[in-house]
Formats: C-alpha cells, structure tokens, sequence
C-alpha cells in the first residue's frame, strides 16, 4: 500500500527538529562567551592595531599555546572599536568589549547558519513526507557539530561558506553585492581565493573581476584611516605569514591538530617531534619532499576540480555550477596550510548534494561509493560527535590527525560520486 504523503506530520516533526537544533546551538553559543578562543586573538591583535604595533611579529597566549595572528588588517582595524569600550570584567577575565564581541559575532554566525539552511531549502526542494523529513534530520546531524566548533572557537568557515554560497547560487553575476562576501572572505582568510579561481575556470569574466577588484579594494583601504608607513609594515607581514611557501606551512612542526595534506605529510612521512602529539617514524621525508609533495597534491586537486567543472558544464548537468562551487569549496581544507577540523565545514555543501542524492536519487550513489564516503564522514566526524568521547581518545583523534584523514578519504570517494553523476547525465546533448 502506497502512503499518502500528506498523512505524515512533516510540518510537526520539523518544527521539533528546529527547537532541538536550535536549544543545542546555545550551549556553544554561550559557552564560547566565557572561554578562550581565537577571539580573544583577534581581539588583541585588534589591541596592537590602535597602538600602532604590528599584530604579527609576536605571538597570542591562548590556553597555554603560542598562537599568531594571521588575519588581514582590516579584519583587526574593524574590531578595533571593540578595544575603546570599558575594560571592566564580564567572566573569566573577559573585558566587556571581548564579551560583547563574541556576543555579536556568535549571532551573526547564526544568521549566516540561518542564511545557508534557506539556500539548501531552496535548492533542493525536498518533499514534504517521511523522506523530506529524514533528510532534513540528516542534515541538522551533519550540519551540527561543525556550527558548533567555529561557534565555540571563534571562527570565521561559516562566514567563509556563506560568501561563497552567495557568489554561487542563482545567476553568478558581477553584482558587488553578490560577490561582496566572496571577497571579504579572500581579505578575511585568503582561503576562498580558490573559488575566485574557479569563477577564472567558468569564464564567468564579470564575477571574477568584481571579486578581484572588491578584494584587492579591502586590502588597501585601511591606508585612509592608518599611516601609509605602518599599514604598508603590516600588510608585508601580513603576506609573508599566510604565503603558503613559506617553511612554517610547508613542515607544520608549530602546533598540533593539523588535518590539511601538509600537515598529514608531516605527521606520517617525516619522522619529526610536533608539539602536543605522539611521534610517527613510518617514513623520514626531508622539507624539499614535503613541499614536492603537498604541491604535487595542490596540482592535483586543482586539475580534478578542473576536469570535472569542464565535464558538467559540457553535459550541462542540472545545478552543475552550485556542484562544481561545492567540489571546489570542499578541497580547500586538504589543499590550504593550517587546517583544523572547524575547517572542515567547506565539505559541507558537497555533503549536502550527497545526502540529497542518497535520499531521493539512490541509484546516483553506487554502494561502494557510499560507504566510502560514510567512512570519510566518519573519521571527519560527521556522524561522531568528538567532543562527548573520552579526553585521551579525543587527544588521539586530534594527534593523530585523523579528521585530515577522513577529508582525504571523503574526498577520494567523492571522485566516484561524481563519475557516477556524470554517467548518468551522458545522455543529455552537449
């Protein structure tokens, strides 16, 4: 017998969800008010910025950990009048500025959670039945634990994820405003240059000169409110440490939890002591394979992305750019120096077309590709929640690096994803 759609409580149960997710959200949201986080970096680097000291040379304490500041000046110049506010102590020795800035930047992040579940509403128009409520259920599950990780530290994937989101779906167009996240993200973090590359890649020529010009724009705009000398001092620093040739991102010996291929290189193939972590001697690899190699990597993944941006748009597969955005998108962890596992966040979207389709379109999936892209979820923890494991299994994930493991299975697996998904589409003319 065939149920009928609409005897389901769909509208019921999504409302549950929403309160569910929503109550779960709080906890890191107020948590994240009262402990140390990269905010508090940010914050001090936005302290050096007024008095006019350079916010790079020396490092930040944070938990026991020397950690640098590797954010652009206008990021820092913006939360600057943060500083200017009364110093008196809110909790934890959190001064009211630090407090009320966590406050805001915890609820715009929610805004930009709130912004992405609309564009996943939107896109994919599920069901209003029992499959349309698995698959947002499996969506909250996938979606939670990384919200909650760049809540809880501070972090700036969502926004980043929300930028390109915006650059992407719909037209893709020269519209500043379409591309003005996107660029705030390149000057922010630099990381999302990559998806500027792929609009170069698309040929989508009005985009990618907005997006230049709008990036290139906010890097030099604090030369109207700072002296030229020192905005020109800072930035020098500021580019030197995010240049991914550099040696510090090359062999990542300066702190643990790395998951990006640098830094799975470094642990497995070189035989060096990193702080924080058990040593691996399987193989000793010099810094000129290191940089060979994690280059070699880049290439690879840059000509993947490449080829099957061409295939999909050739065969003009439904949704082929927003597909292709979340292939791009989903490399960078592995690909950019100095991951963690918030950044892990960018696969997100390409989860979403994989849930989509292992729910309403399982022949899109074939076996073997799914549960090797479930084992990748896995060990990214997707489908674990870390944080409520035991303290020296949670050191171990974290030591040994296997979230960055889990990225690259995923990542592997998700190539047969997309055969598959071309395959199917070879009947369309092109």
């Amino acid at each position: 017998m065939v149920s009928n759609p609409q005897s389901y409580p769909f509208q019921k149960n999504i409302k549950i969800l929403v309160w569910v997710f929503g109550l779960l959200l709080a906890w890191p949201f107020l948590r994240s008010l009262s402990t140390n986080n990269d905010l508090d970096i940010f914050f001090g680097a936005a302290q050096r910025l007024t008095q006019l000291k350079n916010p790079y040379t020396e490092p930040y304490n944070a938990q026991g950990w020397a950690l640098y500041y590797y954010y652009s000046p206008l990021f820092a110049s913006l939360l600057a009048p943060f500083t200017w506010l009364p110093k008196f102590i809110v909790s934890e020795e959190i001064p009211f500025g630090l407090f009320l800035l966590k406050f805001l930047w915890n609820t715009l992040n929610l805004f930009f959670v709130y912004e992405l579940v609309l564009f996943v509403a939107k896109t994919f128009q599920t069901t209003r039945d029992k499959k349309g409520f698995y698959f947002w259920l499996c969506f909250a599950l996938l979606t939670y634990r990384w919200v909650f990780l760049n809540l809880l530290y501070g972090q700036m994937t969502i926004v980043i994820v929300w930028g390109v989101v915006k650059a992407f779906e719909g037209s893709i167009s020269g519209s500043w405003r379409k591309n003005l996240g996107l660029a705030f993200g390149v000057t922010l973090k630099i990381l999302p240059v990559y998806m500027v590359g792929q609009l170069f890649l698309m040929r989508k020529w009005s985009a990618f000169t907005t997006a230049v010009l709008l990036s290139v724009a906010m890097v030099v705009v604090p030369y109207v409110y700072l002296p030229a000398d020192y905005h020109t001092e800072i930035l020098r620093s500021w580019l030197n440490n995010i240049n991914p040739f550099s040696k510090n991102h090359i062999v990542e010996l300066g702190e643990g939890g790395f998951i990006d291929m640098g830094a799975l290189i470094t642990k497995y193939l070189t035989g060096l002591n990193i702080e924080g972590e058990a040593r691996v001697d399987w193989f000793s690899m010099g810094a000129t394979g290191v940089f060979a190699t994690t280059q070699l990597f880049r290439l690879l993944v840059l000509t993947t992305c490449w080829f099957w941006l061409v295939r999909f748009r050739k065969l003009a597969i439904p949704q082929w750019e927003l597909l292709t955005m979340s292939m791009f998108l989903a490399c960078i962890p592995l690909a950019f120096p100095h991951q963690r596992d918030y950044s892990l966040f960018m696969v997100w979207p390409l989860l979403v077309f994989v849930l989509n389709d292992v729910i309403f379109q399982p022949s899109l999936v074939k076996k073997w590709v799914f549960w090797g892209l479930f084992l990748g979820a896995l060990l990214m923890g997707v489908v674990v929640f870390f944080e409520a494991l035991p303290f020296d299994l949670r050191r171990d994930i974290s030591g040994y690096r296997i979230q960055g493991i889990g990225g690259l299975i995923f990542l592997i697996f998700a190539q047969g994803y997309f055969y598959h998904k071309l395959k199917s589409h070879t009947s369309l003319p092109s």
